[in-house]
């Protein structure tokens, strides 16, 4: 009976002792980790007015929806580029990149507008 306890006794012993941890990989920590929130940010100027029409979206969930109809209701009629670049940052998103809205009537066309593609972790 002790020769059966202590054969026991060493298997469990050199079972854990031998045992791994299974490591999550690279690509999994990099995915729990960098989960970024979008926003697309498009301002306009308005005809004769120095006051600026902003649209934020965030998607097309109705959360998503309501948050960038509050957003664009906050930053509507602000004056400056910069004061809406400013808010957003007050609110944790980070410039990612600036692009330019143009339109085209009857072959001459321009900028009417930028856009912002902002992100937030």
């Amino acid at each position: 009976m002790r020769i059966i306890l202590t054969l026991i006794f060493i298997t469990t012993l050199s079972l854990t002792s031998f045992s791994q941890n299974v490591q999550p990989t690279k690509t999994e920590v990099q995915a729990k980790g960098d989960i970024h929130s979008y926003a697309y940010i498009l301002v306009e100027g308005r005809l004769f007015s120095k006051k600026l029409k902003v649209t934020v979206d965030f998607g097309d969930r109705p959360e998503q929806l309501e948050a960038g109809k509050e957003y664009s209701e906050k930053l509507t009629n602000k004056k400056s580029y910069a004061a809406v670049l400013n808010y957003m940052v007050e609110n944790q998103f980070e410039l990612v990149e600036t692009l330019d809205y143009t339109s085209s009537y009857s072959g001459s066309g321009g900028t009417s507008g930028i856009v912002f593609i902002m992100r937030k972790k």
